[in-house]
């Protein structure tokens, strides 16, 4: 898969998860890649990734490392 191929793919499922994203918050909670939730932390450790990177970004490096 071409990278315009996998980044296609991952703006597809940041549409497709918008509402789930909703949800969580309805329910007064933060989704894993938000700033707060603990969960961030152990995926950026995981990562190799900088505390400061922007949701979008910690979310796109998690989702393309399928295309590894």
């Amino acid at each position: 898969m071409s990278p315009q191929d996998q980044e296609a793919a991952f703006q597809r499922h940041l549409r497709m998860s918008a509402n789930y994203i909703a949800t969580i918050h309805e329910a007064g909670d933060l989704a894993w890649f938000e700033d707060g939730h603990p969960r961030r932390y152990v995926i950026l450790s995981q990562l190799g990734l900088d505390d400061d990177i922007e949701e979008t970004d910690l979310r796109r490096a998690l989702f393309m490392r399928r295309y590894r």
